[in-house]
């Protein structure tokens, strides 16, 4: 019932108020911003025209000097006269182009006449620029491929004397052939880089910043304080070159922006309108929180009405719930205590007198499951004691009978400590330190049994003495790598036994470097080995009493020993303490 409940309030009214709420303010957001890219687009085509009538009429005028005779008379007359008579043309010259300048906005700083026989004349100031470099510039050129019309420059770096502006506005003008010698070949105008600031800063829209950006990606004019000749974002280029008016978003100094352009008509030059979105969309944010708070206030009233719902009907049921979880977890302590309807007292008094019996039938069971390995590890320590036992005194019986030397006694020394600590002390739990003493009697026994000298390296780790396990756990383990590994081989027979801890377990290695696993044993994976198959029925005991006792990750481990002979891991847990529990 309350997943139920909890998802009809997810699925009918979570889910549904926001995703109402989410298209609504989409499409609302699309409606604000497309209205607002159409009125910017109209102020760039407006803007746009408006530079493209002042660009006309300027253009009419630099024309109107280029085909006046009187302004090429006045001009030949300084290159051909001197003294009062180059004045008077001088005058008459200045006179003729502040008539036609005068309308012009922004101040002419120069007029510059290049002749087709490598003469030039400048009125006011002179270039810096050496004439044969002027002459081979790229505009000088296509002005000279399209005469009888005005070109207009752009912004283009300071070409005058006297002047400190990095960059100016110029236009050029190719005339038509006047008179035969000399020929008027070009009319540079050079003129303030502010003369179209006046078009941009008449507009009421101080949020925007407008630019007049050329085909070069210079800005020509603006509407801010800007270095005339600075170049515009590079990402612009593309998206405001692919038409000839337009509009997009686009991020500037990590703000976003709506940022529209229009072509100016006859020529390469954009309006570029650049306005922050925040600005645009400030009624969209106030609308925005309006409709998240009211979104708000009818999820809260849900959730209070689905949850007091949930609390009065459900909560019974909930808590019941809590408790068998407790108990699946492995807790019989958990008992149900809530109140609610009659049905629900008596399930909780049955769950109650469940979960008791639960718990009386597992200690039994836990009980009779001690007892039972007990009686398992008993069984498993008869099979090794008495086949070692039976061994070790055959073998004195045929030492007594050829030999009688001292090292019988010896030899039944070692058995008898041997024998003692198998039988005589209780427990099934010994020392580290008192196991390996019993493996060295041990080894003792089985040189002299076998008549050869064993090369024994013992690596113990002091700290892991005092450490206990299973009583006579590795002296099968050695009986194998004696009996199956050393026993027929004609070379020095060598075992290593390695007792160390890594983390929380305790590894013990004894390797030997005798025949070695078959080889088809070796190519099988690691858990399908069988013990008992090259290992005998001791090692197999050996790994059930460790599991018995202490769980399947612990137990054998069997690999090769290269070059030759075996190597068994022995992985047990630390046990500081004899519990033998």
């Amino acid at each position: 019932m309350s997943t139920m409940l909890r998802l009809f309030f997810i699925l009918v009214v979570l889910i549904p108020v926001i995703l109402i709420c989410y298209i609504i303010l989409r499409i609302y957001e699309r409606d604000i911003l497309q209205q607002n890219k159409e009125r910017s687009l109209q102020t760039s085509e407006a803007l746009a025209y408006s530079v493209s009538q002042e660009i006309s009429r300027m253009s009419g005028l630099f024309a109107s000097i280029g085909v006046d005779r009187d302004v090429f008379e006045a001009v030949s007359d300084i290159h051909y006269s001197s003294g009062v008579a180059k004045q008077e043309a001088s005058y008459k010259l200045k006179v003729l182009i502040e008539k036609y300048t005068a309308s012009v906005s922004g101040r002419v700083l120069s007029v510059n006449f290049f002749f087709d026989n490598d003469q030039s004349y400048s009125y006011l100031k002179n270039v810096m620029s050496d004439e044969i470099s002027i002459r081979n510039e790229s505009w000088y050129l296509d002005t000279l491929q399209s005469k009888g019309s005005v070109r207009f420059l752009g912004m283009i770096p300071n070409v005058l004397y006297g002047n400190y502006n990095l960059y100016l506005t110029a236009a050029a003008f190719s005339p038509h052939e006047l008179h035969s010698f000399p020929s008027l070949e070009m009319i540079l105008f050079t003129f303030e880089s502010g003369a179209f600031d006046h078009i941009l800063q008449s507009r009421d829209n101080s949020e925007a910043i407008l630019h007049i950006v050329s085909e070069d990606r210079q800005i020509i004019a603006s509407n801010t304080i800007v270095d005339r000749g600075s170049l515009i974002t590079s990402s612009w280029i593309s998206s405001i070159s692919q038409a000839d008016k337009g509009s997009y978003v686009d991020v500037v100094n990590g703000v976003k922006h709506l940022i529209t352009y229009a072509r100016v008509e006859d020529t390469d030059w954009r309006i570029v309108q650049m306005i922050p979105l925040n600005d645009l969309m400030a009624q969209y944010k106030n609308v925005n929180s309006y409709v998240w708070v009211m979104a708000v206030v009818i999820i809260l009233a849900s959730v209070l009405i689905t949850f007091y719902f949930v609390s009065n009907v459900t909560k019974p049921l909930s808590e019941l719930l809590r408790q068998i979880v407790r108990v699946t977890g492995g807790d019989l302590t958990a008992r149900y205590a809530g109140a609610g309807s009659l049905e629900m007292v008596r399930l909780g008094h049955s769950f109650n007198l469940m979960t008791e019996q639960v718990k009386g039938l597992l200690e039994q069971h836990e009980q009779q499951e001690i007892e039972k390995r007990k009686a398992e590890f008993s069984a498993l320590q008869s099979q090794i004691n008495p086949h070692f036992l039976i061994n070790t005194l055959n073998a004195i019986k045929f030492m007594a009978l050829i030999s009688k030397a001292d090292n019988i006694r010896n030899m039944t020394h070692a058995l008898t400590r041997m024998l003692a600590s198998s039988f005589n002390r209780g427990g099934l739990l010994i020392t580290i330190e008192e196991e390996i003493d019993l493996l060295k009697h041990y080894l003792y026994i089985m040189e002299i049994r076998f008549g050869r000298p064993i090369e024994t390296d013992w690596d113990i780790d002091p700290t892991v003495s005092p450490y206990y396990l299973l009583k006579l756990l590795l002296q099968p383990i050695l009986e194998n790598s004696i009996i199956h590994g050393l026993k027929d081989v004609d070379y020095q027979a060598k075992i290593q036994i390695a007792i160390h801890r890594m983390d929380q377990d305790l590894l013990i290695t004894i390797a030997d470097n005798g025949v070695g696993m078959p080889e088809d044993l070796v190519a099988e994976p690691e858990g399908k080995r069988p013990l008992y198959s090259f290992s005998g029925m001791g090692n197999t005991n050996v790994h059930n009493r460790i599991q018995l006792h202490y769980g399947h990750p612990f137990g054998l481990h069997y690999e090769p020993n290269w070059p030759h002979g075996t190597r068994v891991t022995i992985r047990l847990p630390i046990i500081t303490e004899p519990d033998e529990r």
